[in-house]
């Protein structure tokens, strides 16, 4: 998995490409919760080249969208794939994402 996160004024642009499941969670999470917890901007974040989420990614996502409603800021995501889509109308979370 490979994470890369570029900062504009008010806005972290995070796309991610990979898996995001037991073996690369870590990463995922430490970076995503660092930047709800450290930063002051919006987040969004393009899922179009990941392939597959578990359910400890799904969890990585709700933890990073509390952070940053507490903070009156948001998560949205851009772009993503299909696969990921369905995972996230399972959840029930395409419609809190705005897919």
């Amino acid at each position: 998995m490979e994470i890369t996160i570029k900062e504009s004024a008010d806005i972290a642009h995070v796309t991610v490409s990979g898996d995001i499941e037991m073996m690369t969670i870590k990463e995922f999470k430490d970076k995503l919760l660092a930047l709800g917890k450290d930063g002051d901007k919006n987040i969004e974040l393009n899922l179009a080249d990941v392939n597959y989420i578990d359910s400890s990614g799904v969890g990585v996502l709700i933890s990073l969208l509390k952070l940053q409603k507490k903070k009156e800021k948001s998560v949205t995501i851009t772009e993503v794939s299909d696969k990921v889509l369905n995972v996230l109308k399972l959840s029930s979370l395409a419609d809190v994402f705005n897919l």
